[in-house]
C-alpha cells in the first residue's frame, strides 16, 4: 500500500489516539466515522495499528480494515481468520462481508459454533452479515440452515428475521411446523418480525402449540403485528391463575392490539392482580391508548403512588381526546404526589389547553417553596406558559419573581411573564409576530418562531427562511419545526435546499437537517421532496434514521422496497444504537405491510 501523504498521517493517527483513549462512546463513533471519511488513504495506519493487537483497538481496526479496503483488506482479513476463534472470529467475518465476501463469510459464520454470539449484545454476525447481504442472503440462508445444528439453525431464522423480506415467508411457515421447538420458535420469531399477513393464521394457531417456548413466542409475534383475531386466545392466557412468560407476553400483546375487548381484559385482569402484577398490566393498559382505559389510569394516578402513578400518568399521554385532556387536568390539581401533577401539567400545555395554567403555577410555586428552584419540568413548563396562559398569569408570575429574590429564577419568570403578555397583546396577528423576528430580543424571537409555528400563517414563511442565517447553528432548528407546522408548499423548495445544498453541511446544522426531514413529512408529499429526503440519510451513511423513516411516512406502503432496501446502510456500522435502528426500521416495514401508516410523531431517531 502506499504511503499516505503526511496530512493524512496526522489526522489518522490522532483519532486512533481518540479509539485508543476515547472520552465516551461517542467520542469514539466519531473517530471511526473521521477515519471512514478519509477513505483508503488511512489504510497503511488501519493495518499498523492492527499489528499492535491492541485489546483496546483491534476490534476496531478489524472493522476499519473491512469498511475502507475492499479487496486489498481481503487477504489481511483472511489471515487473520486463521488463527482466530470465538467472538473474534465473527468480527473478522463481519469485516470479509463488509469487504465484499458476504456470502462466504455468512456461511462461515453459520458452520460456526459461535453463531449465537452477539456483538453488542444485539445482533449476531449473522445477522449484521445477513442484513448487509439484505435479499441476496435469504437463498444461502435457506440452503444452510437445513444443513446445520440446532444453535445454527436458530441465527439463521433470526438472520432471516433481520433481512425482513417476505421472500423468506413460505420457507419459514414451512420449518415453523417442524418438530422440534426451537425450530417452531425461531422459524414464528422471524415471521412476526416481516411481518406478512400470510403468517398471522399460524402465529394464531401457535398460541395452542403444545410447547410453552413456543406459545411465549406466538403471544409475543401476535401482539407485534396486531392481529385482532389473536385477541380471544390471549386473553384465555391471560386468565390463566399462575403467572408464566406466556402470560407476559400475552398482556403486552393485548396492549399492542389495543382494541376495547383487549383493552376490557386487561381492566378486569388488573381488579384481580396481585401487587407484583399490577405495574405491567397498569402499563400495558395505558399503552393500548384506548378510551376505556381512561378511568383506571386516572384514579391509579391520584392515589400517589409514585412508581403506578407515573405509568398511569404516562399512559394518559398517550391517549390524545378531550376525555384524556380532563383526567390529566385533574391529575395536575388532585395528585398528592408533586412530580405526577407538574407532569401532567406539562402534557396540558403541550396540547394547549388554558385550563392547566392555574394548575401549573401553584406546581411552579410549591416547587420553588420546597427546592428554592426549577427541575427540567417546570423549565419546560415555563418555555410553553407564554403560548397557552392568559394575560392574568403574567401578574402571577411577577408576585412569584418578587418572593424568590435569586436574579437568574427572577430573569426566567419575569421572561415568562412578558411572554404572556406578548401573546394576549399581538393576539393571532402574524405581522407583529413577524416584525419581532427582526427587532426582539434572543428570547422574543425564540417566542415568535414558537408562535408563527402555532399560527400557521403561511406569510411567516419567507421571514422564518431570512432568519435561519441569523441564528447560530445549533438554535436553526427551530425553523424548519416551525416551517413544518406551518404546512405551506412556500417552505417546500427552502426545506429541501437545508437537504441538498452544500451550504447547509456543517455539523452544526445536522439537528436543523434532520428537522427539516420531518417538516417535510408533515405536511409534503412532494417526490422531489422524498428523493431530497432519501438522498440526505444515503450522505448521513446510515449515521441518521430521521430522514428514512421520514421517508416511510411521506410514501406509506409504497416505501416498502426502499426500505428493504436502504436499510442496509445501517448496518455497515456497528453498535446498540445502529442495531436498534435497523430494528426500528422493520418495526415500521410491519405496520406498513399490515396496512398502518407511520404516525408522524414516530418520525424520531432511537435515541430521541
Amino acid at each position: 500500500m502506499p504511503a499516505p501523504p503526511p496530512a493524512v498521517v496526522r489526522r489518522v493517527s490522532r483519532l486512533i489516539e481518540t479509539i485508543r483513549n476515547p472520552a465516551s462512546p461517542e467520542e469514539r463513533e466519531r473517530a471511526v466515522d473521521g477515519i471512514l471519511a478519509v477513505g483508503p488513504r488511512a489504510l497503511p495506519l488501519v493495518v499498523s495499528e492492527l499489528e499492535h493487537r491492541s485489546r483496546t483497538t483491534w476490534p476496531v481496526m478489524i472493522y476499519l480494515l473491512g469498511a475502507l479496503g475492499g479487496e486489498r483488506a481481503i487477504p489481511i482479513l483472511e489471515k487473520e481468520l486463521s488463527h482466530q476463534s470465538g467472538a473474534p472470529r465473527q468480527e473478522i467475518l463481519y469485516a470479509l462481508a463488509l469487504a465484499g465476501k458476504g456470502e462466504e463469510a455468512l456461511v462461515a459464520a453459520m458452520r460456526s459454533g459461535d453463531a449465537l454470539v452477539k456483538f453488542d449484545g444485539q445482533m449476531t454476525a449473522v445477522d449484521y452479515i445477513a442484513g448487509l447481504m439484505g435479499r441476496e442472503a435469504i437463498p444461502v440462508l435457506e440452503r444452510e440452515i437445513p444443513r446445520r445444528a440446532r444453535k445454527s439453525r436458530l441465527a439463521g431464522f433470526a438472520a432471516l428475521g433481520t433481512v425482513c423480506d417476505t421472500k423468506a415467508v413460505p420457507f419459514l411457515l414451512a420449518w415453523s411446523r417442524q418438530s422440534l421447538p426451537s425450530d417452531r420458535r425461531g422459524a414464528l420469531q422471524a415471521l412476526a418480525r416481516i411481518g406478512d399477513p400470510r403468517a398471522r393464521e399460524r402465529l394464531v394457531q401457535a398460541l395452542g402449540d403444545r410447547d410453552p417456548t413456543v406459545r411465549e413466542t406466538a403471544a409475543e409475534g401476535v401482539g407485534y403485528m396486531r392481529i385482532r383475531r389473536a385477541v380471544p386466545s390471549l386473553v384465555r392466557i391471560l386468565r390463566s391463575p399462575r403467572p408464566s412468560p406466556v402470560k407476559t407476553r400475552a398482556i403486552w400483546s393485548l396492549a399492542l392490539v389495543g382494541n376495547e375487548e383487549a383493552t376490557s381484559a386487561l381492566l378486569d385482569a388488573l381488579e384481580r392482580a396481585n401487587e407484583a402484577e399490577r405495574p405491567l398490566l397498569l402499563q400495558a393498559i395505558g399503552r393500548s391508548r384506548h378510551p376505556a382505559a381512561i378511568p383506571t389510569l386516572l384514579e391509579e394516578a391520584l392515589k400517589g403512588r409514585s412508581r403506578l402513578g407515573s405509568l398511569a400518568v404516562d399512559g394518559l399521554r398517550h391517549i390524545h381526546e378531550a376525555r384524556a385532556n380532563d383526567a390529566l387536568l385533574m391529575v395536575c390539581s388532585g395528585a398528592p404526589d408533586h412530580d405526577l401533577g407538574i407532569q401532567a401539567a406539562l402534557e396540558l400545555l403541550r396540547r394547549r389547553d388554558p385550563r392547566a395554567v392555574p394548575c401549573a403555577l401553584q406546581r411552579l410555586r410549591d416547587e420553588l417553596d420546597a427546592r428554592r428552584g426549577i427541575g427540567p419540568f417546570s423549565e419546560e413548563i415555563l418555555r410553553i406558559l407564554p403560548l397557552a396562559a392568559p394575560v392574568g398569569a403574567a401578574d402571577s408570575l411577577e408576585r412569584m419573581a418578587a418572593e424568590f429574590p435569586a436574579p437568574a429564577l427572577q430573569h426566567r419568570l419575569r421572561a415568562c411573564a412578558h411572554g404572556i403578555r406578548l401573546v394576549a397583546e399581538y393576539g393571532t396577528d402574524p405581522d407583529p409576530w413577524i416584525r419581532l423576528l427582526e427587532e426582539g430580543t434572543p428570547e422574543e424571537v425564540d417566542l415568535a418562531v414558537e408562535r408563527l409555528g402555532d399560527l400557521r400563517d403561511p406569510r411567516a414563511v419567507e421571514p422564518l427562511r431570512r432568519l435561519f442565517g441569523r441564528l447560530e447553528p445549533e438554535q436553526a432548528w427551530r425553523i424548519p419545526r416551525a416551517l413544518g407546522q406551518i404546512g405551506s408548499d412556500r417552505a417546500t423548495p427552502f426545506l429541501v435546499s437545508l437537504l441538498s445544498d452544500d451550504l447547509y453541511r456543517a455539523p452544526g446544522l445536522l439537528r436543523a437537517r434532520e428537522e427539516a426531514a420531518r417538516a417535510l413529512a408533515r405536511y409534503s408529499r412532494s417526490p422531489h421532496a422524498a428523493d431530497a429526503i432519501l438522498a440526505f440519510y444515503r450522505e448521513r451513511h446510515g449515521r441518521s434514521l430521521v430522514p428514512l423513516l421520514a421517508y416511510a411516512h411521506m410514501r406509506g406502503a409504497d416505501a416498502i422496497p426502499v426500505l428493504v432496501e436502504e436499510k442496509r446502510l445501517l448496518l455497515r456500522h456497528r453498535g446498540a444504537i445502529q442495531a436498534r435502528r435497523h430494528e426500528r426500521v422493520n418495526w415500521v416495514l410491519v405496520m406498513l405491510r399490515g396496512g398502518r401508516e407511520l404516525p408522524w410523531e414516530e418520525v424520531r431517531d432511537v435515541n430521541e
